[in-house]
């Protein structure tokens, strides 16, 4: 009924891999993404249940039929939209490796503890962070953030009693910053940790769309005449709208000054600190109380692969440290479950562990500088026609601009409708955002398989896009 002999676990074992191969191989040719049709959609949110099981080959079959015709798109060299980059080939086989070994990574005494304490280290050295530092893998960003913030919001609490008060036990509301470009995950965090989101102050930008320093200083002035606790700034290491990066240094000295603690979200742009175009941008970084990065954006990695680091390991291990007695192994390390929320935690280290290691240092330099020099190679292009115009230009990897053709009569509409088309259309997907109140295409790259040619077929798929709502 379950088990499997090792021939046959062996059998299906290569045509699983046949399967991905033979994806892989089709990459550069095969649309970005194609719409499910209606009937394979109905099967697979309705099919019932079967009452008898069904044989392993067969539903391999069905995985080929129904699954992977029709992907996220993120491994295609044409795909721009959003921050998902595909997965190193040899993260894939990593996550096969993890999920036969399937080992809990709580904690104790096993190898996958320490595969996770390895890749913990190295990604310490890359941030710039402190050897010493409290740290722990998650699914993504948004749990990356959450856990630092809730570590911040016991370290401001009155008397450090956060656990056992609660919020109620504040005598002042506490008050976080970020910029009117950080994530929505920001928003999350603060509404999840009880500090609501109307004490979540999102700072207007400069015309780089980094967080202004002016108006961050006057706002806790205000806060603090009004009564209100300051307590955390969120800068971003790379806007997802624009890839902008804030001010790390003189956000980090207001912190020092005001006694606040300093939170960099680096879940996209984090790893940006190995391009070469990057340097000195992220010059403060190493000031930060907490960092939240994501290997599964930039280090291409297969999803799920968050990172969250705190700089005081006691304080992150005081704040969710709960130990059953029947768990407690004083002989080992300090379990993962006592830095985190989660007791049952998946082996994600080990793609990492394995990725990280065939591409080195001087790889991902390489890989992550290519992806930067895309985006310029893009924005170059969209310079040099009429028909479009270039909006932002950040300093990684995203490209913000609109197809502006000569007599269009509806710009905002017409930017608002291209997507749309383009990703139906599958010779190349893309997103929208919005800045300055204007709906803008976006394009990131972070994609090693990408080049120049793909940049020139986004760009045609948008016109004749924009042709078609032309006509239409």
């Amino acid at each position: 009924m379950i088990d499997l002999s090792p021939e046959e676990f062996r059998q299906l074992g290569y045509q699983a891999i046949d399967l991905i191969a033979s994806r892989l191989a089709t990459n550069a040719v095969a649309p970005v993404r194609r719409p499910v049709p209606d009937d394979i959609r109905e099967r697979l949110m309705h099919t019932p249940l079967p009452e008898t099981g069904i044989d392993p080959a067969a539903l391999l079959e069905q995985v080929a039929d129904l699954v992977l015709p029709y992907p996220m798109g993120n491994s295609s060299p044409r795909f721009f939209a959003w921050v998902n980059s595909p997965p190193a080939p040899l993260g894939i086989l990593a996550e096969l490796l993890a999920a036969g070994h399937n080992a809990s990574v709580a904690g104790g005494d096993h190898a996958a503890t320490y595969v996770e304490h390895g890749v913990l280290n190295w990604i310490k050295t890359v941030m710039r962070f402190p050897d010493d530092g409290g740290a722990i893998l998650t699914s993504g960003g948004s749990m990356a953030n959450l856990l630092p913030l809730a570590v911040m919001r016991s370290a401001k609490s009155i008397g450090g009693h956060m656990r056992e008060w609660g919020m109620g036990a504040e005598l002042f509301p506490m008050v976080i910053y970020t910029s009117e470009q950080g994530h929505s995950c920001i928003q999350k965090a603060v509404e999840l940790l009880g500090f609501g989101s109307d004490n979540l102050r999102k700072i207007p930008v400069d015309a780089d769309y980094r967080m202004d320093m002016v108006a961050l200083k006057a706002q806790i002035d205000a806060d603090r005449e009004a009564g209100l606790q300051p307590v955390c700034v969120v800068a971003s290491a790379g806007t997802v709208n624009t890839g902008a990066i804030d001010p790390l240094n003189a956000i980090a000295d207001v912190c020092a000054a005001e006694r606040l603690w300093f939170h960099v979200d680096g879940a996209y742009g984090g790893f940006g600190i190995l391009a070469d175009q990057t340097s000195g941008l992220y010059d403060g970084i190493e000031r930060a109380d907490s960092l939240a990065v994501d290997p599964h954006k930039w280090l291409y990695l297969p999803i799920e692969c968050g990172c969250a680091l705190v700089r005081d390991a006691q304080a992150m291990r005081d704040n969710f440290s709960l130990v059953p007695s029947y768990l407690r192994d004083d002989a080992a390390l300090p379990w993962f479950s006592e830095f985190g929320i989660q007791q049952t935690r998946g082996f994600k280290a080990l793609k990492l562990w394995m990725v990280l290691q065939q591409i080195g240092l001087d790889g991902y330099r390489e890989l992550i500088t290519h992806d930067v020099a895309m985006a310029r190679a893009l924005q170059a292009r969209i310079a040099a026609r009429d028909d479009f115009a270039l909006v932002a230009a950040g300093p990684l990897s995203v490209t913000c601009f609109r197809y502006t053709p000569a007599g269009a009569t509806d710009v905002e509409a017409l930017n608002r409708r291209i997507p749309e088309i383009v990703q139906r259309e599958g010779h190349a997907f893309l997103t929208s955002t919005e800045l300055n109140g204007q709906t803008v295409l976006r394009a990131c790259i972070v994609n090693f398989r990408t080049d120049e040619s793909d940049l020139d077929t986004l760009l045609d798929a948008i016109a004749e896009a924009g042709r078609r709502v032309t006509v239409e």
